[in-house]
């Protein structure tokens, strides 16, 4: 008789207890139990040292986790609210890609027309707006203004353009990607300028109130080879000097911001360290007196420069796209995903970072499921200690004065670029390896595609830069 023939329900005592719960024979067995079953199967090897690992630096990772690790209240994330149309899928984000000044109004509507459906727009302020955006209809889109210099010009110009159209002012979506500190690390002028220029701008955007006029960037540290935690630590540390400058009101300034946050190798610490992002932030609001729930801030998230390396194009791509699905696990609303040297870029480089978001939707479903990571003792307990780092973090940052006093002692600039030199060291010895860089470099014909951009950093400044820089001068070079 056939397995395909057979009647389950004409021999019921084939499969017997088809609901019993067998697990109730087995005795539970501990976390420890576990632990000391792997100490004897390592048969004198240290535990530790031969099965645990370090994140960033800080934080043990153990090799399993059990239900011991996780808080005592843990829930699914929400990172957005339920879409008002009816039929959207339970997570939606927006597939950003960049606009540059010399683009034509074709190039953009093509994009537009082939999976993006949020632009970052790259403008000095004097820019022709009514030619570059030619049949660009803001109401369906976002739109975030990444100012090359003053802010104030870029943002005017831009409502002015959205008000020309016609848009109600409520459907203008995005935001500005600037914070105060920008006046410090690119302009090299006190903190206090960033303030007064910050007060403009939010005044400016009152008229559209979901555009964030303010954006927590920290990118402007991970990207220069800080701590991507600390980097967190440092934007909320600018956010507690902004509130407590008194110049804007502290309902307003967090209805005003925006939460930026550059991905990337660790896959599921990006992703615990998204999340931890929105409840620290949701935290923070609290101790003001706001009460803001986590999904309703916005986070955009680009993918990282400081993984990626001139020396191998495909590993790239292959990069690019697990640090976007962490940006999507981790909550990311909108996915910026940035080819390495994006200016620079051909158009299958760009098309492919555009489909990358596509292929997380159609054909990987992550869209389908607000939080596929819920319920992951792995991910929850590591979304729980990030909050603890960043709590305490900020503790100290405010014992030492608050972030604009260890800025102006140097701190900040000492921390990010001793971090970097010992990395790109590391990396350049051998101590990590890269694919497709120091361990199985690609063939010759692949470095020739991209030529190599010479880092130069003022006193003041941050600037990106690649972990794989030193290897790349040395290669290139010979």
């Amino acid at each position: 008789m056939g397995i395909a023939n057979f009647d389950w329900l004409a021999y019921p005592s084939y499969y017997p207890n088809m609901t019993q719960n067998l697990f109730s024979e087995f005795a539970p067995t501990s976390k420890s139990d576990w632990i000391q079953q792997a100490i004897k199967d390592l048969k004198g090897r240290d535990f530790d040292q031969t099965l645990t690992s370090t994140l960033w630096e800080k934080i043990t990772l153990q090799p399993f986790y059990t239900s011991e690790d996780i808080p005592e209240k843990v829930s699914s994330k929400i990172f957005h609210p339920e879409s008002e149309i009816l039929g959207m899928s339970a997570r939606n984000w927006s597939n950003a890609v960049s606009v540059y000044p010399d683009f034509s109004s074709s190039q953009i509507l093509e994009v537009l027309q082939h999976g993006a459906d949020a632009l970052v727009l790259h403008l000095h302020g004097f820019e022709d707006l009514t030619q570059l955006l030619a049949g660009v209809i803001p109401e369906y889109i976002s739109i975030f203004i990444r100012p090359i210099g003053n802010p104030i010009p870029a943002l005017k110009q831009f409502f002015d353009w959205a008000d020309q159209t016609g848009t109600d002012p409520e459907k203008i979506k995005g935001g500005l990607l600037w914070a105060p500190s920008d006046v410090v690390f690119d302009w090299n002028e006190p903190f206090g300028l960033g303030l007064e220029v910050l007060e403009e701008l939010i005044e400016m955007s009152e008229p559209y109130p979901n555009f964030k006029p303010l954006t927590l960037k920290t990118s402007r540290y991970s990207e220069a080879g800080g701590d991507p935690v600390q980097a967190i630590v440092w934007s909320m540390g600018e956010l507690i000097e902004i509130l407590d400058s008194e110049q804007v009101s502290v309902d307003r300034l967090f209805q005003s911001i925006l939460l930026e946050a550059s991905i990337g190798e660790s896959h599921f610490g990006e992703i615990a360290r998204l999340r931890a992002f929105r409840e620290a932030m949701s935290r923070l609001a609290a101790t003001y007196d706001v009460q803001i729930p986590e999904e309703k801030w916005e986070l955009i998230a680009q993918t990282a420069q400081w993984s990626k390396s001139v020396l191998d194009v495909h590993t790239n791509l292959i990069r690019q796209t697990y640090e976007a699905m962490a940006g999507v696990l981790g909550g990311a609303n909108h996915l910026w995903l940035r080819p390495i040297l994006e200016e620079d870029a051909g158009e299958l480089e760009q098309r492919i970072a555009r489909n990358v978001s596509t292929i997380l939707k159609e054909e990987s479903y992550l869209d389908k499921i607000m939080d596929p990571t819920a319920g992951s003792f792995y991910i929850d307990s590591l979304t729980s200690t990030l909050v603890d780092i960043l709590k305490k973090g900020l503790k100290d940052l405010v014992g030492m004065g608050g972030w604009q006093s260890i800025l102006e002692k140097g701190s900040i600039h000492e921390s990010v670029r001793s971090r970097r030199q010992a990395i790109q060291q590391a990396y350049f010895d051998g101590d990590f390896s890269k694919i497709g860089v120091n361990k199985y470099p690609a063939l010759p014909v692949l470095q020739k595609n991209y030529s190599l951009d010479y880092f130069e950093e003022k006193s003041n400044e941050l600037n990106p830069t690649r972990a794989s820089y030193l290897v790349e001068l040395k290669t290139l070079e010979q």
